[in-house]
């Protein structure tokens, strides 16, 4: 199970919920960490760390005679080798390698380029998306890549978020102090959207106050407060999203939004892009609005309708209703065990 970010949130999530009664699970976290001697080795360290998640993969499952692999990206998947493929496994992602490589720009990250090595990098991660029993993308966005950029049947695809604990995000006290609260939660302020969410919450009501949880130096204003210090599923968080009215990702690019789906599930209405897997998360109209990129004007706009409290009840109670029933951690780790069931080959539970 890959440690990177959202990730590792994932992992966890899964171990609180997949209990022993429906399988005997071994966990095996793969984090790149260096060992002292490919600390030592002269290679570039995105290669070392490679060898590392190798063998943390192939060490893990050669550990056990599982009946089943599941990965919680494809990278450990391909890295393990045909030990990591050696029993029926599930493929699980949140963006395939052609949708990182299409967003590049916005993760600063540098796509392959045409060539040997793009051309046996996308084989090796083809032949492990083929073989796979079940591939779970996060989101249908993720899902239509597996099949139409890899071909992958449709029919052994199913679209499972990570889920966030409904238990736990949930809606705050209804409240009326004469304020509109923003929440915006992005450690990435730039490509999160931050800046045009500047831009937009200028021209709202003086009655507006904005809340940014982010690392970013971003200069505090009267009504603008920066939060710097919290952590994923800190119990100050958690306040923060049940005493806002509203939740706002203007995101530039993005793979899910686990922060909007954590909106959702305390009954915020959002406004978000609509990029990546967020339409999963955010119904236009429906549970809250999407705009366009780096739109400052489109996103003032949806703002200005959210200060209308009767609207934000509808678009927040909404948000909820979908939450609970499509983004539960619980339930969408019940409907991962159903796959592994039936690669298994026993009947689901």
């Amino acid at each position: 199970m890959e440690q990177h970010l959202g990730h590792r949130t994932y992992y966890e999530n899964l171990k609180a919920h997949v209990g022993d009664d429906r399988c005997d699970a071994v966990w095996v976290p793969v984090d790149y960490t260096l060992g002292d001697r490919l600390e030592r080795m002269p290679l570039p360290g995105s290669v070392k760390a490679a060898l590392s998640a190798r063998s943390a993969v192939r060490r893990g499952v050669r550990s056990v005679d599982a009946d089943v692999h599941v990965f919680n990206t494809q990278v450990p998947a391909v890295l393990g080798g045909r030990a990591a493929r050696s029993k029926p496994y599930i493929a699980i992602t949140d963006v395939t390698p052609k949708q990182y490589d299409r967003m590049a720009a916005g993760y600063d990250h540098r796509p392959d380029r045409a060539g040997p090595v793009g051309w046996a990098k996308h084989q090796l991660n083809l032949q492990m998306f083929l073989g796979a029993s079940w591939c779970v993308g996060w989101s249908n966005w993720a899902c239509d890549s597996m099949v139409d950029d890899y071909g992958v049947d449709r029919a052994r695809t199913r679209a499972i978020p990570p889920g966030v604990d409904t238990t736990v995000w949930q809606p705050g006290p209804e409240r009326d102090d004469g304020t509109f609260k923003i929440l915006f939660v992005g450690g990435d302020f730039r490509r999160k959207g931050g800046e045009p969410l500047l831009e937009a919450f200028a021209s709202l009501p003086d009655d507006a106050e904005l809340t940014l949880v982010t690392k970013a130096d971003v200069p505090r204003t009267d009504r603008v407060r920066v939060i710097g210090d919290l952590v994923p599923n800190d119990p100050r968080l958690v306040e923060l999203y049940r005493t806002s009215d509203v939740f706002a990702l203007p995101t530039l690019a993005e793979t899910f939004g686990i922060a909007a789906a954590e909106a959702a599930a305390s009954g915020l209405p959002v406004v978000a892009t609509d990029v990546g897997g967020l339409p999963d998360i955010v119904c236009d109209g429906v549970s809250g609005f999407t705009v366009p990129p780096n739109d400052a004007d489109a996103l003032a706009t949806a703002l200005q309708r959210l200060t209308d409290h009767d609207e934000r009840r509808r678009l927040g109670t909404a948000a909820r209703r979908h939450a609970v029933e499509r983004l539960d951690a619980a339930t969408n780790a019940h409907r991962l065990m159903e796959l592994v069931d039936l690669a298994a080959g026993a009947e689901p539970r």
